[in-house]
């Protein structure tokens, strides 16, 4: 059992508060483990944990950061323990068997009060009203330049999205220059929060506007370091300028 995929995206080294030795273990060795709570706050808090502990290992937690629980020997009453995360405060709950034997929890304190991240359907449209473009991070299949696809490609645009905590719900990574793009992208990437993006693409704002999603626009990764992935949305390459699609 790694805890790696599990936890959350950080622009630096995951600071994790380990709470048993064998969670330390765990952990990958980019993380940097520390065994004192008051260390905190942490990326992520990993280990064994009674339901009873849980409203202490939330304040241990930044705004947006994970605890990663393994309960190794699950109880008859186990829904009563997911109950206990929320309960505590605790968003983005989810429980899954593990191939070894045992139950893993997991559970994100919740962004600080008037974040980027609790703003975003303020700026899902009004903001880019005035532009005449937007810039999208995109995963391209095939992932050929123009000149070298065969007629029979169907090419398919992804653009890369985050949760809203509000709702839950995906929104969409938009930016109104390549460079403002590019600054969210490279930092992303290094992070490991953003991977499979090989285009930014370029749509006009009109067309942006008929889409189903909120938008947040010109997004720091600084402030998104606590932030959610969310599903890759499918645009329709025949919406971008001409010589980007």
């Amino acid at each position: 059992m790694s805890f790696g995929p599990h936890l959350p995206p950080s622009a630096g080294r995951p600071r994790v508060l380990a709470l048993d030795q064998a969670a330390a273990a765990a952990l990958p060795p980019e993380a940097e483990i520390s065994r004192d709570p008051a260390a905190g706050p942490f990326d992520a808090v990993a280990g064994y944990a009674s339901p009873a502990e849980l409203e202490r290992w939330l304040a241990c937690l930044r705004p947006g950061g994970r605890l990663i629980l393994i309960d190794p020997q699950p109880a008859a009453d186990e829904p009563a323990y997911g109950a206990a995360l929320e309960a505590a405060g605790f968003i983005h709950c989810l429980a899954e068997t593990l191939a070894a034997g045992g139950r893993l929890y997991r559970g994100e304190r919740p962004p600080a009060a008037g974040s980027t991240l609790e703003r975003l359907h303020a700026v899902s449209g009004a903001a880019a009203e005035h532009l005449p473009f937007l810039f999208l991070l995109i995963q391209q299949t095939p992932n050929k330049p123009a000149w070298r696809r065969e007629p029979g490609d169907r090419l398919r645009w992804q653009a890369a999205s985050v949760l809203d905590p509000a709702g839950g719900g995906p929104a969409l990574l938009t930016f109104s220059a390549l460079v403002k793009a590019v600054a969210f992208l490279q930092p992303a990437v290094l992070a490991g929060f953003l991977t499979g993006v090989n285009k930014v693409g370029k749509v006009p704002a009109a067309a942006a506007a008929g889409w189903p999603w909120p938008r947040v626009l010109n997004p720091a990764f600084a402030d998104w370091r606590g932030a959610a992935r969310g599903p890759w949305l499918d645009v329709d390459p025949a919406a971008a300028l001409a010589g980007d699609e």
